[in-house]
């Protein structure tokens, strides 16, 4: 596992970002989330992608857990990388690390946390839910009070006892993530960008893959 400069020495600014982030929402390359066409322009005086057909114009961090940031990438990809590695990651060293403000921090990481549970949002997985726990079958009772155990012993361990109800929901969505991904860090990494996500090849991609083989047969 790289180190945390390591890692930044690999994005040392804010296009570096850009060309990751791209190659992991469009790895097929650009697609329309509106019509579906391939064509684009870069518009670089506001880092947006434009259709060539239709002219929507999206940015490489709309719908995603980025969405409408401030902040730079580069402070992104290191708390994700931070998060997605398993280390233990407070707003107060990532604050630190960064120079940014604690509360800039604590919105940052909390960000990232709710992308873990929108990655795996999966009933059966809310262990900490006692009445979903209470209406499962036996074994998988069993199974989701282990994984609780677990949960509480990790939270004690990183986070300390006095951790707030909010806080702590936070914190299961972060054990039960690491836990699922713990050796697939790369997997990991593009689940938390695309957590929230919901204009990567849409159905519009195969519309369009179908009209030109409509195209392509009549001529």
């Amino acid at each position: 596992m790289a180190s945390i400069r390591k890692f930044m020495s690999l994005f040392p600014d804010e296009q570096s970002c850009r060309d990751y982030l791209f190659t992991i929402r469009w790895p097929r390359g650009f697609i329309c989330t509106k019509c579906g066409d391939m064509r684009y322009c870069l518009i670089k005086t506001r880092n947006v992608y434009e259709c060539a057909n239709c002219k929507t114009q999206t940015s490489i961090t709309s719908n995603t857990l980025m969405h409408r940031t401030k902040l730079p990438l580069r402070y992104w990809m290191v708390a994700l990388y931070w998060v997605a590695s398993g280390h233990r990651c407070s707003a107060r060293k990532l604050a630190q690390t960064l120079c940014i403000q604690q509360r800039t921090a604590e919105r940052l990481l909390r960000k990232i946390r709710l992308a873990m549970h929108k990655s795996e949002i999966t009933p059966m997985l809310d262990f900490w839910n006692r009445e979903k726990r209470s209406a499962q079958q036996p074994i998988v009772r069993r199974a989701m009070l282990m994984m609780y155990k677990k949960a509480r012993s990790f939270i004690r361990k990183y986070y300390g006892k006095r951790v707030s109800n909010w806080n702590r929901l936070y914190y299961y969505y972060e054990f039960r993530f690491r836990n699922n991904n713990s050796h697939h860090f790369i997997e990991a990494l593009s689940r938390l960008i695309l957590a929230s996500c919901t204009t990567i090849y849409t159905l519009n991609e195969y519309g369009m893959l179908r009209e030109r083989k409509n195209t392509a047969a009549a001529s």
